[in-house]
């Protein structure tokens, strides 16, 4: 998404409802997140909704967690039916299993993590980025990340430097480059950052295939990001020089396809970050619960993205707090003050098809 700029954040809430026989009032019921990011996701809002409308028409019967349904589309659908259905509810259903009798709309006493910690993020330049570094650094992150490969690679070199020096050795350094150099650039950032003490930089070169060739020359440590997104065999991957995998599970897809790179990074002894694709404070908060629970090592997660939204769709909205999520003491619910209703009706459940 490299060159994209935004003013407004576009998206679908899903609310999804249970009723049974003996009770129409619904007692029980799901949100999920719905809103693919230009430059980030292949599918648009448009096609998104389509595609959700379809689902619910009956036309279209894929199940939750089939690849036929866009990758925003399964993510939204996903949360909501994992808050929806709760104790038996959700063994019955053959697509939960490994999750079954977990009941996701927790109380803040049934979680086993309290908060999860999370990497502040920065995007400014020369006095801006020595304030914010210091008020990251004075407000308890643990963690920074520095968006890089958006101004020159000597610019992006003393922004780096510049942090490092701010910063303590116990607060982490991050670099994301989401592709942006040819392999001069990255070989020439790389080799210029080698003693700052970075935790990994996130995909610097466009041509991804290179990752091990760079990090042989000059030490690097790696992540990757966008490399996932597209890639169903992780035996392909690049490995050596790899500490880490970003997993954004609004683009990979939901519960599942995340689990299924947590699996394989911890065989390889990878971090795993769990990071957002600009959600709102509801989906945020899903990531958070994912990362809690998926990980069996809490990691700061990438969700300071809050921050760039004057309005968020939950209240209070997703806050941070010394550097930390802290989960509030009820699940949260969109405020339907801040949405427009596009459409109800009713759908029912085939336990066969999902």
């Amino acid at each position: 998404m490299l060159g994209n700029e935004s003013k407004e954040r576009n998206g679908l809430i899903l609310r999804l409802s249970e009723e049974s026989a003996e009770n129409s009032k619904a007692e029980n019921f799901g949100e999920g997140e719905i809103a693919p990011l230009p430059g980030l996701h292949p599918e648009s809002l448009s096609e998104a909704e389509s595609q959700i409308r379809e689902y619910f028409s009956g036309n279209f019967n894929p199940t939750p967690r089939s690849d036929t349904l866009f990758p925003s589309v399964r993510f939204g659908l996903d949360m909501a039916l994992r808050t929806m259905l709760q104790s038996c509810k959700v063994s019955e259903l053959n697509s939960f299993k490994e999750t079954a009798g977990k009941d996701y709309r927790h109380s803040k006493s049934d979680l086993a993590v309290q908060q999860i910690p999370v990497n502040g993020l920065l995007t400014a330049s020369g006095n801006k980025l020595e304030q914010e570094c210091e008020q990251l650094r004075n407000t308890g992150f643990k963690a920074i990340k520095i968006k890089v490969g958006r101004l020159s690679v000597q610019d992006d070199i003393e922004r780096v430097k510049l942090a490092r020096k701010i910063l303590a050795d116990d607060i982490s350094l991050r670099l994301d480059a989401n592709r942006s150099w040819d392999w001069k650039e990255a070989l020439q950032f790389a080799k210029a950052i080698k003693d700052c003490r970075i935790e990994y930089c996130e995909e610097p070169l466009r041509d991804f295939q290179r990752m091990e060739e760079l990090h042989e020359q000059t030490g690097i440590p790696l992540a990757l990001d966008e490399t996932l997104w597209n890639n169903p065999n992780p035996e392909t991957l690049a490995k050596n020089g790899i500490r880490a995998l970003i997993l954004k599970p609004g683009i990979l897809g939901g519960w599942e396809s995340t689990k299924f790179w947590v699996d394989f990074a911890e065989k390889q002894e990878m971090k795993v970050v769990i990071s957002s694709s600009f959600e709102s404070g509801l989906g945020l908060n899903w990531l958070a619960f994912m990362a809690a629970n998926l990980l069996k090592q809490q990691i700061p997660a990438g969700l300071d993205t809050a921050k760039w939204f004057k309005q968020d769709l939950i209240d209070p909205p997703f806050t941070l707090t010394n550097g930390n999520y802290v989960f509030p003491e009820s699940w949260p619910r969109a405020n339907l003050k801040h949405l427009q209703k596009i459409a109800d009706g009713s759908w029912i459940v085939r336990i066969a098809d999902v």
